[in-house]
């Protein structure tokens, strides 16, 4: 059995807790210390962001960089190995180039 419900008595608990109240003497003072502490939290947290952000602008711009330093290596040395294979066949090509004078000159 449920016990018996008293309306009046739930009405004045209510209008009890929700009657104007002073604050306590402190209220303001603690209203405001945590209003600057969520300022200063706020100005940390927009200082790592930005801290991080340029981190990370600095390791994509050490990136590419790398990227196109090794790029440049590789065209460099496949220019020497363009280059040595040409002066290759230029050398053979004035080999036979000799060898076919020499028998025009004997003909």
């Amino acid at each position: 059995m449920m016990p018996d419900f008293d309306e009046q008595a739930f009405e004045k608990q209510i209008k009890q807790a929700l009657a104007k109240k002073e604050p306590s003497p402190f209220f303001e003072a603690r209203v405001l210390g945590a209003v600057k502490r969520q300022q200063k939290e706020r100005r940390a947290s927009a200082r790592m962001w930005w801290a991080s952000a340029m981190a990370a602008l600095l390791l994509l711009t050490a990136g590419l960089s790398w990227q196109q330093h090794q790029r440049a290596l590789k065209e460099e040395a496949a220019g020497r190995e363009a280059k040595a294979r040409l002066e290759l066949a230029l050398k053979i090509t004035s080999v036979k180039l000799q060898k076919i004078s020499q028998k025009v000159e004997g003909i």
